[in-house]
């Protein structure tokens, strides 16, 4: 029998190593690409939840589109849940009773944790200005002109609801499970969009760990995970007087959630002036020290929360600011104005630590 040639035999098995590699090769891309999710391959979905535009872009093993519907229902039955001027809501229910009313755990923990951030930042975040949110009109914002829809509150009127809001006047019996308003109304606008984004980020988590990407609601994002999972999203912090796409600042992220507060997005114009619809707790009036308020926190509620709180306090509050607020974890980069001989000027204020995100490279 003839004997096979060395070289040939050699040649041969080479080639069905250099076959197994391209194969295995292959197989390791249609797995990174078609399960793993780690590519880089995103999904991008859309929503309009809480009076804003929703938006995902997720990476994962898991289908995408089975998370983020997951996520959209939660969104909706949370806005459903806590709308505060519907009258199928649980807040509805609790502000429209001089009564003690019972609720479930869910809502209990929130009315507690919105007591619990009132009280660290000292009211400037209070979540029973429902009344005054209302008397202003932003309670029921829509995109009329400002002619047709708002006006200036009378003083009497202000002062009527400021008598009868503030987080001071809300009972809690934590045996009996339950709430008491006091003639107060209770609004999580403040806080809602945070809650919100960490039950997305939970349910992401739970369909697949691994996931990465990004949620965003309005002013706010959570990170679900990093870029390509190795690399920082690049966010850019609006500047509040520039054209839509013009930003102030740039930070980057691989994980938390950032959250800002500013005075372009609900507002309306009369004789020159600007109200919007971030409330100063202690006069009753849109509050007047900032124009945006940006908050970074690996929990979404404080940045939610805390961004509303420093718009409040605005730049002569600042040292309280810059001392209180990074001892619950949150970061503040706050944007005001300021008069010169050449007219209005925007400056910014940062906390310490707010620099570790304006670099690429940490």
């Amino acid at each position: 029998m003839q004997q096979p040639d060395p070289k040939e035999f050699m040649i041969l098995n080479k080639i069905v190593v250099f076959s197994t590699i391209i194969i295995f090769i292959v197989l390791t891309a249609i797995y990174l690409f078609f399960i793993s999710g780690k590519t880089g391959q995103y999904n991008d979905y859309e929503d309009y939840i809480f009076g804003t535009y929703v938006r995902i872009k997720i990476a994962s093993k898991v289908n995408p589109s089975t998370i983020s519907k997951a996520i959209f229902s939660e969104m909706k039955r949370i806005e459903s849940k806590y709308d505060a001027y519907s009258s199928n809501s649980v807040l509805y229910k609790i502000n429209h009773s001089q009564d003690w009313i019972e609720v479930d755990d869910e809502t209990l923990a929130l009315v507690d944790l919105a007591l619990k951030i009132a009280n660290q930042t000292e009211g400037a975040f209070d979540p029973a200005i429902g009344r005054l949110v209302d008397l202003w009109g932003f309670s029921k914002f829509t995109e009329r002109s400002a002619t047709e829809q708002f006006s200036v509150p009378t003083s009497e009127k202000i002062a009527e609801a400021a008598s009868l809001s503030g987080h001071k006047n809300i009972a809690i019996d934590y045996i009996k499970k339950m709430v008491k308003t006091n003639g107060a109304w209770l609004d999580f606008g403040g806080m809602l969009k945070g809650y919100a984004l960490k039950r997305a980020y939970q349910i992401a988590k739970e369909y697949d760990k691994n996931c990465h990407g990004f949620i965003e609601a309005g002013g706010q994002i959570m990170i679900l995970g990093p870029k390509y999972n190795k690399a920082n999203w690049i966010i850019g912090v609006r500047d509040p007087r520039g054209q839509p796409g013009e930003n102030i600042k740039l930070v980057y992220m691989k994980s938390g959630s950032i959250a800002t507060s500013g005075d372009y997005e609900r507002f309306f114009i009369v004789d020159g002036v600007r109200y919007h619809h971030i409330i100063d707790p202690k006069t009753g009036y849109p509050a007047r020290g900032a124009i945006s308020a940006t908050v970074i926190s690996e929990d979404p509620v404080i940045a939610d929360a805390f961004s509303t709180a420093a718009f409040v306090l605005g730049r002569e509050n600042w040292l309280l600011t810059r001392t209180l607020f990074p001892k619950y974890g949150a970061e503040v980069f706050l944007v005001y104005q300021e008069k010169t001989p050449e007219g209005l000027k925007t400056k910014t204020l940062q906390t310490d630590n707010f620099v570790i995100w304006e670099n690429p490279d940490k």
